[in-house]
């Protein structure tokens, strides 16, 4: 399963707002800046947010984005849904009773996929914004900086199994 750069930015969102004092609202451009993301796109990701019930928005001089509900009562699968819709893009993930599956029966994968679907929501319903936001740590690596990481570790991996050899 990947984890969309949507989900993550969305969620780096939120734990900025978390971790903002209480009643703060706080701009876009802040939040950007605090998290070195890319403004434009987090203009999309919290319009998803707001609808989904998770941020507010002021106008205003001193208006901007604030959390909608204290973090320990927002659950990550709240976030990711709003995010990226379905946790398992399968028609029956997560259905006990098939309807959403047009096949008359369940397929040979059916059982593995519904207790992925049921392990994940359980991980993501059991962590609370307020968790994640006490975590230590700060923005990832960018994505140029994670590929440039992944090579020098393959090409690591390379090395030691040529010296094996």
């Amino acid at each position: 399963m990947k984890i969309s750069t949507r989900t993550e930015y969305g969620i780096r969102v939120l734990v900025t707002l978390a971790r903002a004092e209480a009643d703060q609202c706080l701009s876009l451009t802040e939040i950007a800046k605090r998290e070195k993301l890319p403004h434009a796109y987090l203009e999309q990701l919290v319009g998803d947010l707001r609808r989904a019930g998770l941020v507010t928005a002021t106008r205003g001089q001193a208006g901007g984005y604030r959390l909608a509900r204290p973090p320990a009562e927002i659950a990550m699968t709240d976030a990711v849904r709003a995010l990226d819709g379905p946790l398992l893009d399968m028609p029956c993930a997560g259905s006990r009773d098939h309807e959403q599956c047009d096949r008359p029966q369940p397929c040979s994968v059916h059982e593995v996929f519904q207790r992925v679907h049921e392990s994940l929501s359980s991980a993501l319903d059991a962590t609370s914004l307020a968790q994640v936001a006490a975590t230590a740590g700060g923005p990832p690596y960018p994505p140029e900086v994670r590929r440039r990481r992944a090579g020098a570790n393959h090409s690591v991996i390379r090395t030691q199994e040529s010296r094996t050899a």
